[in-house]
C-alpha cells in the first residue's frame, strides 16, 4: 500500500547549505586580495616612472673612471643628490616586481620561475643601498683634491666586505634572472616577451656603448620598461590568477 504522508520539506538549514555550496572549480579569493593585488600592481609601475625619473636627472659620467664618475657628481650636486634618491626609491620596487613575475609562475613554469628568483633577488636587495654612497662621494669630491678624492673612493670599494655589494657578477646576475623570470612569466601566459627582451638588451648595450649618456639611456629605458610592463601585467590579471596562478581563471 502506498503511504500518504507527505514528504517532509527541506528545514532552512539544508536550504542555506545547499545554496552556500561552491561552485565546481571555482578559486577561493580572500577578501584583501584584490586591493594588494592592485598596490602591487601600482607599485611596478610607479617604481619604474621613478627609476627612468633618476636615470634622467643622472649627470653621466664622460668615461669609465672613478675620477670621472666624482666629477660628474659636482657638475650640479643637487641634480645628482635628486638623481640619487629618485633611484633609490625606484630601485626599492624591483623586489615587489621580482615577486609579482613569482606568482605568474607558481603554477606554470615553476623551474625557471626558482632559478630566476635565485638569481635576482640578492643583487635587487642590495641595489637601493648603492645610492647612498652618491652623497658621500658628492661630499668626497667637493672637499677633497682629485686625487685624492679618487683615492679615499677606490679604497672604499676595495674593502674586503664591499664586495659583496659592489660586486658586478651579483648585480649581472639580478639582469639575467630578471630576464629568466620575464620568460617564465611570459610562457605561463601572463606577460610579453617584448619587455622582457629590453633586459638582456639594456645590459649589452652598456658593454658596447662607452661610459656616457646613451648607455645610461639604454640602462634607464630597460628596467624603467620593463618594471612598469610588470606592474601592467599584475594590474589586467584577475584576483583568481593572482591566487591560483592559473590563466583566465575568473573570467
Amino acid at each position: 500500500m502506498t503511504s500518504t504522508v507527505p514528504a517532509a520539506a527541506p528545514t532552512a538549514p539544508a536550504l542555506t547549505a545547499t545554496a552556500a555550496a561552491p561552485v565546481p572549480g571555482a578559486v577561493p579569493v580572500a577578501p584583501a586580495t584584490r586591493f594588494r593585488r592592485r598596490v602591487t600592481g601600482v607599485v611596478g609601475v610607479v617604481a619604474g616612472l621613478v627609476t627612468a625619473g633618476g636615470f634622467a636627472a643622472t649627470e653621466w659620467e664622460t668615461a669609465g673612471t672613478t675620477a670621472a664618475y666624482l666629477d660628474s657628481l659636482v657638475v650640479d650636486p643637487l641634480r645628482s643628490q635628486v638623481a640619487a634618491l629618485l633611484l633609490h626609491y625606484g630601485y626599492l620596487g624591483i623586489v615587489p616586481v621580482l615577486l609579482a613575475l613569482g606568482v605568474m609562475t607558481r603554477r606554470r613554469s615553476r623551474v625557471a620561475g626558482n632559478v630566476g628568483m635565485a638569481l635576482a633577488v640578492p643583487g635587487a636587495l642590495a641595489l637601493p643601498g648603492l645610492l647612498v654612497t652618491d652623497f658621500y662621494d658628492i661630499a668626497i669630491r667637493q672637499n677633497l683634491p682629485a686625487d685624492q678624492a679618487v683615492t679615499v673612493s677606490e679604497a672604499a670599494q676595495a674593502l674586503p666586505l664591499a664586495g659583496f655589494l659592489l660586486a658586478g657578477p651579483v648585480l649581472l646576475a639580478t639582469f639575467v634572472g630578471m630576464t629568466v623570470l620575464g620568460v617564465a612569466a611570459w610562457r605561463a601566459g601572463f606577460f610579453h616577451w617584448l619587455p622582457t627582451l629590453l633586459v638582456p638588451l639594456s645590459v649589452v648595450a652598456t658593454m658596447v656603448l662607452p661610459a656616457g649618456l646613451w648607455s645610461g639611456v639604454a640602462q634607464g629605458v630597460g628596467l624603467a620598461g620593463f618594471m612598469v610592463a610588470v606592474g601592467i601585467a599584475v594590474l589586467r590579471m584577475t584576483d583568481q590568477e593572482w591566487v591560483s596562478g592559473t590563466r583566465d581563471a575568473g573570467r
